[in-house]
């Protein structure tokens, strides 16, 4: 087991959260990529609660990187937060009513923005124009609930967003609970390693994964990330799907 990931797991889970084990993987995953390839910057959450998601975040920044949380009330847990150990900035502020502007100091500086905030159509729509303008070129922007259909509003706003905006973002992985999206010039690299490196990455942090993709298609490229169901072997399915990008066999 990543030893660092069991500790950001545990200080996680004295927070009060709605933050699965395996999302808690995945992002620690892609996090501790940036860090290997040495992608630095400021993190953004936007829609905090208590902050076990702020946990997982601010245990993979350095000292010099800023964590911006915002969120509608003062629920933040600071105790816990300040056992992450970084440079942490509280917001009480609606994301509805904050604009490109107020994010004018991050202008594509964003590392990592987290958006878990009213889970509503046009609330949705407004945070993904903020994660655009403040997301680096080699960021990650990542949607709470776009795949829980409780909120399948997310699914509507997701790709409002991404088909009638004048913008570059593309979605290379989702999972059964988030939606990870990247600059289209960054996804062969965010590609390249959900297919080469998620898995074992996962796996070194407790999550039995399975890499899904069942179309060639080169309008829509993501990956489906997900734990194996019962009496599952193989950790791909639709094999034969993946040669079409990656010349694997």
């Amino acid at each position: 087991m990543d030893q660092h990931f069991v500790e950001s797991k545990k200080l996680a889970e004295d927070i009060e959260g709605m933050m699965s084990p395996f999302s808690m993987a995945v992002v620690d995953s892609l996090l501790a990529f940036q860090e290997l390839r040495g992608i630095t910057g400021d993190i953004l959450e936007m829609g905090v609660y208590h902050g076990k998601s702020a946990a997982i975040l601010g245990r993979r920044m350095a000292a010099s990187e800023t964590l911006h949380l915002y969120d509608i009330a003062d629920y933040f847990d600071r105790k816990n937060l300040e056992r992450v150990g970084v440079n942490i900035k509280y917001n009480i502020a609606n994301t509805q009513r904050l604009f490109r502007w107020n994010f004018r100091k991050q202008k594509k500086s964003i590392r990592f923005c987290h958006i878990d905030a009213s889970h509503m159509f046009d609330p949705t729509v407004h945070e993904m124009a903020i994660a655009d303008y403040v997301l680096a070129n080699d960021g990650i922007v990542c949607l709470d609930d776009y795949t829980n259909l409780n909120y399948s509003q997310i699914l509507a706003a997701t790709f409002k967003y991404l088909f009638t905006r004048s913008t570059n973002l593309t979605m290379f992985l989702v999972t059964a609970e988030k939606a990870y999206l990247c600059r289209k010039s960054a996804f062969p690299m965010y590609g390249q390693f959900v297919l080469d490196e998620i898995r074992a990455a996962v796996s070194s942090r407790g999550v039995d994964p399975c890499l899904a993709r069942t179309d060639a298609t080169s309008n829509y490229r993501a990956f489906y990330l997900r734990e194996k169901e019962a009496g599952e072997t193989d950790d791909i399915y639709g094999r034969s799907i993946y040669g079409h990008f990656y010349n694997k066999p």
